[in-house]
């Protein structure tokens, strides 16, 4: 039965986001009309429509995630979702693991469409990107092995799996936390204050272990290494106190969003 939620939970999101791919590649598909055949005013229009259509992306993505959660679990749709044979810790796994697909499928898109729009301007600006390049190839080859580089884009990757998965607990909890009774006849209102508050809280908490909790990853042409000093001069720094509060907010959310649905949730 979870099998099918999640395939459900995919077909729901195709339908919220295809539009936006679409319009993302027909953008993508103009600008490269435009600079093949040198055509000056459609590359001025183009490169602005994949800029547009690029944030549209993660906007429309959220958006999506937002409603469906919202309007499948606390509306109308709720007294069907929670009629089926499953418990409510496998609907909330059932969306979270779509909607964390969905995110990191627009993050990599977005990632994707500016990297493309930076070869774009490194066309324009010849040398000066020819000697960017260089210095990033340098810096690559001073990393002792592959394993190195290897181990240092598994760090890098898993830092950004882990938030999403915690922008969704984030997300999904203000949701939940606004359907309870107190909050209920306010419409979507207390779930955008929450949300607003947890992020700001958390983001102040979570900076503050960064600075003063010495326990960290240093990330330098050396590969990884621990550390206890939480700033290393120009080096990037992975803050292990703040991945360790974050992931444990992480379970704390989905553990009370299943909670809060299985027993404080009055449908609408």
């Amino acid at each position: 039965m979870l099998g099918k939620l999640i395939k459900n939970e995919f077909k729901a999101g195709l339908h919220s986001v295809a539009n936006i791919y679409i319009a993302a590649f027909a953008a993508v598909a103009l600008m490269a009309v435009s600079l093949a055949f040198d055509i000056t005013w459609l590359t001025a229009i183009s490169l602005i429509a994949v800029i547009v259509v690029a944030l549209g992306i993660l906007i429309v993505t959220l958006i999506s995630i937002v409603s469906n959660f919202n309007k499948t679990l606390f509306r109308d749709q709720g007294y069907l979702s929670f009629t089926l044979p499953v418990t409510s810790g496998q609907l909330l796994f059932s969306k979270a693991f779509c909607s964390f697909c969905w995110l990191l499928l627009s993050y990599a898109s977005v990632i994707a469409i500016f990297i493309s729009i930076f070869y774009f301007a490194a066309e324009q600006v010849g040398e000066e990107n020819l000697a960017m390049i260089k210095i990033l190839i340098s810096t690559i080859a001073e990393l002792p092995d592959t394993a190195a580089i290897i181990s240092v884009i598994v760090t890098l990757v898993t830092r950004v799996f882990l938030k999403i998965i915690f922008l969704v607990a984030e997300i999904f909890f203000a949701i939940t936390l606004s359907n309870v009774r107190p909050f209920q006849r306010q419409s979507f209102l207390p779930a955008i204050i929450i949300f607003i508050v947890l992020y700001g809280v958390l983001n102040t908490v979570s900076t503050l272990l960064s600075a003063y909790v010495p326990l960290s990853l240093l990330i330098s042409v050396q590969g990884i290494q621990f550390t206890t000093q939480a700033m290393s001069g120009g080096n990037m720094v992975l803050s292990l106190a703040d991945i360790i509060f974050e992931f444990a907010l992480t379970c704390l959310f989905f553990y009370l969003s299943a909670w809060f649905m299985n027993h404080k949730i009055n449908l609408k």
